[in-house]
């Protein structure tokens, strides 16, 4: 099994992959109407890279579906590629949603020959990556949604000098001097990124069954410090992303699932849990689906 701190940044790198050549990888939308019957070599099944779980960011298009992982070995990104109709597929997509990392235990895969034309074809489908390689897959257990922030953190260096957290009432200090007062509850990093001119921090507080998680944002400049509003569904199942694409200024895009308390039924709990809420920083400005995040 892969230790957790791997595990978390090979998501983060997977997302961050996604988004970076995103624009280039989509293909034109009659590109996707072609009926594809992905049909693995005969090849011997294995469990691939020695591993029995596999942790990579699901990716939907058409009438096929992937986890994209990086390879532990190479660092390349590797498609394992099912189709979402079947057993397999539904069972997946049960459990986690599309631009989230996703965790898959007892997986077995074929790899698909490269040159084959239903694999070729797989490249013409939109995905949002271009892999090194595509894998079939054949057969997986227990799938669940996973965090792709950081280990938890109390102190960072930025380009701009020492983010702290005090420890007796997690007020903020950049250089020893504090920028955040005293909040209500526990504060701690869990993600720092350089975007542009600024290191960006993202905040986490909250804790407990009813609310686990809310963020916000802390980006640091050779002009000072600005931190948004507080925001977030309550679930900690997050991933933050830098999105560069060419002619755009680079931004942070978060993304966590819905949520619905412990008390609420569980029909509720599972349609929260299937909602893709998604952030965006750039440039000071926080916004989610265009609209600026209001101060609570």
């Amino acid at each position: 099994m892969k230790p957790m701190g791997t595990r978390a940044q090979a998501l983060r790198w997977v997302a961050a992959s996604c988004a970076a050549i995103a624009a280039a990888a989509l293909m034109a939308g009659c590109e996707r109407k072609v009926a594809v019957e992905v049909q693995a070599p005969e090849l011997p099944v294995q469990t691939v890279s020695g591993f029995l779980e596999i942790a990579g960011v699901l990716d939907r298009s058409g009438s096929k579906a992937a986890l994209i992982e990086v390879s532990p070995e190479s660092g390349d990104l590797i498609a394992f590629v099912f189709d979402p109709d079947s057993p397999l597929g539904q069972r997946i997509l049960s459990q986690c949603a599309p631009d989230m990392p996703c965790l898959v235990e007892g997986v077995r895969a074929r790899p698909l020959d490269s040159q084959a034309p239903s694999t070729v074809a797989l490249a013409k489908l939109g995905f949002s990556v271009s892999p090194s390689a595509w894998l079939g897959l054949i057969d997986a257990g227990a799938a669940r949604m996973e965090s792709g922030l950081e280990a938890p953190q109390a102190k960072v260096t930025t380009r701009f000098g020492e983010v702290v957290i005090k420890e007796d009432d997690s007020s903020v200090l950049l250089n020893g001097q504090v920028v955040v007062p005293a909040p209500d509850e526990s504060v701690l990093i869990v993600r720092h990124a350089s975007v542009g001119g600024e290191d960006v921090l993202l905040l986490q507080s909250g804790s407990g069954t009813a609310c686990p998680a809310l963020f916000r944002v802390m980006a640091v400049s050779a002009q000072g410090v600005q931190v948004s509003p507080q925001f977030g569904s309550c679930s900690d199942l997050v991933s933050a992303v830098v999105q560069t694409k060419p002619n755009q200024t680079e931004k942070l895009v978060i993304r966590m699932v819905g949520f619905a308390g412990p008390f609420e039924p569980e029909e509720e709990q599972r349609k929260a849990a299937r909602q893709v809420l998604e952030f965006i920083y750039q440039q000071g400005s926080l916004t989610r689906e265009g609209k600026p995040v209001p101060s609570t």
